[in-house]
């Protein structure tokens, strides 16, 4: 039972360590692009 807790979280800890980096590269992504939309729009 314990090693099936133990992969269990660790598959958990993945799957929020990849949402992580998923939201960060989103959120800069999303910053360039506005911080482009200033530069050229205005």
């Amino acid at each position: 039972m314990n090693r099936k807790l133990d992969k269990e979280t660790q598959e958990h800890k993945d799957f929020y360590d990849n949402f992580l980096k998923y939201t960060t590269y989103s959120t800069i992504a999303v910053i360039v692009i506005v911080a482009l939309m200033a530069i050229f729009l205005v």
